[in-house]
Parts: structure tokens; sequence; C-alpha cells
């Protein structure tokens, strides 16, 4: 991930994207064209990284909160992480791509969608314009999940809580619970996309911002009724 950060969000018009993208243009690792399975190193990350754009039907959307020297101290994030080399080469780009989304979804929540794939579809950016082509090509995948009270995580697990994860509650007040990891020092939820998006303008160089910016342009992520 690149040490510079984009500018937050003030609106949600084609110059806020493109401005957006020029940022994230510029980490060390966005912008770059991915390299074909072959090509890849077979030890360590493959290149690729997995969010999940995970949407409460009553509350909205799901942001981490996390507090980073190298980021500017605490600032929001999409969950998600690096797809690993072994779930690329065995499931190819797409469904690889799943495994890790849902994999780090665990790993940063608590909520377990591993058995549950299906329930996370593939946000299919490349028809909405350059922008959209470039953040792809820039190694990002995103899904989409839908989530209602019934996911809500009760309790800890054995494991979870041997890898120092805590039950929290949403900073937004709501009633929800998540076991967060230890790099997470809470969450909370946002109603509206632009919101959500101003808030994540810190992660991953801009382009979490941009890909909700995009599907909110696409209507790919309806407002919580």
């Amino acid at each position: 991930m690149g040490n510079r950060c984009c500018c937050c969000f003030k609106g949600d018009t084609k110059d806020d994207l493109e401005e957006t993208l020029v940022a994230s243009n510029n980490t060390s690792d966005a912008g770059q064209e991915v390299p074909s399975a072959s090509a890849m190193p077979r030890k360590g990350g493959s290149g690729l990284r997995a969010f999940v754009i995970v949407k409460h039907n009553e509350y909205g959307l799901l942001i981490l909160e996390a507090c980073k020297k190298r980021k500017g101290g605490r600032h929001f994030q999409l969950p998600g992480g690096h797809v690993d080399m072994h779930e690329l080469h065995t499931y190819g780009e797409e469904e690889g791509s799943r495994i890790a989304a849902a994999r780090e979804l665990y790993e940063e929540t608590g909520m377990d969608f591993r058995d549950r794939l299906y329930r996370l579809s593939a946000a299919e950016l490349g028809g909405l314009g350059p922008e959209a082509v470039k953040l792809h090509q820039s190694g990002r995948r995103y899904f989409k999940l839908d989530i209602s009270k019934g996911d809500s995580v009760q309790e800890l697990s054995s494991s979870e809580a041997s890898r120092a994860m805590r039950l929290a509650t949403p900073l937004s007040m709501e009633t929800f619970r998540l076991c967060l990891s230890i790099e997470h020092t809470g969450f909370r939820f946002e109603k509206t996309v632009s919101k959500a998006a101003e808030q994540v303008s810190l992660h991953s160089g801009g382009t979490s911002s941009l890909a909700l910016l995009l599907m909110q342009q696409a209507d790919d992520v309806p407002h919580p009724t």
C-alpha cells in the first residue's frame, strides 16, 4: 500500500472521480497493469487485493476504524486485503479473490461467510468508464455483501479469542456487534455512500473511495431504506 494518501471527497462529480484517480495512481502500487498468473511470483502476495462493500439493510455501509501513524492516525477502511498466491492459482482470479475477500472479512470482523461465498457478489466496474478500467488494472477487486441484524456476531470463538480479537459495538451506536481484529479500533455504519467514501479516502490510496462513488454512479450500492 502506498504511503501517499488522497484528499477527502467533497462531492461525487466526475471531476472528483478524476482527481481521486490521479491521487491513487501516485501511490507506490496503484495504476499498474495486473500481470498474468504465470508471470506472478510464486511466493508472497499475488498482486491482487480483494475488498468487501458491506451494506446493512437498515444501518448502511460498514467501515472499520484503524489508527496507523503513516496514515496520519485515525482513519476508516473497507474490510479486505491481499489475495494469497495459492488462492489465485487454485481457484482463478474471480473465485480466488472472492475466497480472499471472505477470509479477510472473517479475520477483521468475525462475520464468517467462508462457507457461504454465494453471499458475496462481484462488483462489476468494467463498464463504468476509464476510471473504472484503471481501478481494475490497479489490482483491486470488490465484492458486495448485504447483511442484516441476524449477521451480528454473538460471541467470541476460541480461535478468535486466541488471536486477541474482541467484541465491539458500532461507534454510530446501532444494535450490532463485530469481533474486531487487533488492527482495528472500532467500526461504524454510514447511511450515505458519499459520506462513506469521504471517510475511507485515506484507505488503499483513495481507491476504496473511488470504488464506492463509481458504484453509486451505477446505482450498484443503493441507499438503505
